[in-house]
């Protein structure tokens, strides 16, 4: 019986939302799981690009012009995946809270 006791409590561990978006986006477990906050990540993960922008375009309007392109490219990016995230919200919403059944709905079946 204790056996199950740790199996439930390993399952809670690895409840959460990091966990999920690596399974979700690449069927597998992050065992890297960031703690800083999302300033912090944001922060980290653009500083090289930027910097980079920074080393490439002296010229301060080249730099504006291509950090604009960057912008726009990485606001599709968010949008689309903020979409997908909405989507598979709303499909586990759907299968925890109106159905019983556990077969996963047909491709295509919620848009």
């Amino acid at each position: 019986m204790r056996e199950q006791g740790e199996y439930v409590n390993k399952l809670f561990e690895r409840m959460d939302l990091r966990q999920i978006r690596e399974f979700l986006l690449y069927g597998t477990e992050d065992s890297s799981i960031e703690t800083e906050s999302y300033h912090v990540r944001l922060k980290q993960g653009s500083d090289p690009i930027y910097n980079r922008l920074i080393s490439l375009y002296p010229n301060e309007a080249d730099r504006e012009h291509a950090g604009n392109d960057l912008s726009q490219a990485l606001a599709a990016h968010d949008a689309v995946y903020m979409e997908i995230g909405m989507k598979a919200g709303a499909r586990l919403v759907y299968q925890l809270l109106l159905t019983n059944d556990t077969t996963p709905p047909a491709e295509g079946s919620i848009k």
